[in-house]
């Protein structure tokens, strides 16, 4: 490790309140979700086109300068809540000292996104690094219809990984991607899962990117659709969620669940996310993904005021509503 790194990634916790950065719009993008590397074990039919589309970022950062930007962007940007995407972070070989890194810079919110098949041996581990909380990726309790939208994995692994998960303290929410004719017979069979589990279902509309960019066959389930399939079985009352909650939020006897309506009801107009990539590109908008590198500033002594500039320069492309792109999530995180 340079002296560089060693120096720069062992700063003392800094608690005191970040001012926040606001957008041209004013919204407080206080979000930041890093993808650790594009790698990943599943081949999701709605993400890829093959688990080929998988590939590593060939100036994929070394973990130590990854760690690095996300503390400059908590320090100096207003970041205060990180997601870990991928890819699949759990296949990131340095994913422990990273969280232990996000801990120490003071950052309390920091969560995962996976699809659990490598949960089971790992749970506890991510837990005393200092995780929260973790989405997980579950399409379908039938294990061949599991397999099948996957490509690849087994939800037996998945599900061992859901209860070593729960075990270790984490909290965690299922994110089922919903297609008509592959899985929306099971959404009330979803429900009562997590329900069971005390888990946060949430039914995420499909989006138009990567491979369902131009496809003609968008297999889309609206929110609307949902809440009658859901209400043959429950009775739901609206909820309340965060105002930037990309999440429509609803109570049954029992638990909550939320819809994420892309289609049906965007939330663009209060998104509070901002991306970084695993080779360290800023992307603002899902929608218009124009990349805005901040790698650079690893070799600047005082890099606050362009690092801020950059970060509003990369919030300035988000659009006023959602229109997809062909670009594959895993390059950015979801």
């Amino acid at each position: 490790m340079n002296d560089r790194v060693s120096r720069e990634t062992c700063w003392p916790p800094v608690l005191e309140r970040r001012p926040p950065m606001l957008d041209l719009q004013g919204r407080n993008i206080n979000k930041l979700r890093v993808s650790v590397s594009e790698a990943c074990n599943m081949a999701c039919s709605y993400c890829v086109t093959g688990i080929e589309d998988h590939q590593v970022a060939p100036d994929q950062l070394a973990m130590p300068d990854l760690l690095r930007l996300v503390e400059l962007l908590h320090r100096h940007a207003g970041i205060e809540k990180i997601r870990i995407t991928g890819g699949e972070p759990l296949l990131y070989r340095e994913l422990i000292p990273f969280i232990e890194g996000l801990s120490q810079t003071g950052l309390e919110d920091i969560g995962l996104t996976s699809n659990g098949l490598l949960l089971a041996k790992s749970a506890p581990a991510l837990a005393s690094a200092g995780l929260k909380h973790i989405n997980l990726s579950l399409d379908s309790l039938q294990p061949e219809r599991f397999r099948e939208m996957g490509r690849a994995g087994s939800l037996k692994s998945t599900l061992k990984g859901i209860d070593a998960s729960l075990k270790a303290g984490l909290r965690l929410k299922i994110n089922m991607v919903v297609m008509k004719g592959e899985n929306d017979d099971e959404l009330a069979d979803m429900l009562e899962f997590g329900i069971k589990r005390g888990i946060e279902v949430r039914y995420l509309e499909l989006m138009r990117m990567g491979p369902l960019y131009h496809n003609g066959d968008f297999k889309l389930v609206t929110m609307e659709e949902m809440l009658d399939q859901i209400a043959e079985r429950f009775t739901i009352t609206p909820a309340k969620a965060d105002h930037d909650s990309t999440s429509k939020r609803f109570w049954v006897p029992g638990g909550y669940f939320g819809i994420i309506p892309n289609e049906s009801a965007p939330f663009c107009s209060t998104c509070s996310r901002l991306r970084l990539t695993s080779n360290g590109k800023l992307v603002g908008c899902l929608s218009n993904p124009e990349e805005t590198s901040i790698r650079h500033l690893l070799d600047e002594p005082n890099p606050e005021e362009k690092l801020k500039s950059l970060v509003l320069e990369s919030v300035s492309y988000k659009q006023s509503s959602f229109t997809g792109s062909d670009l594959v999530m895993s390059k950015f995180g979801g």
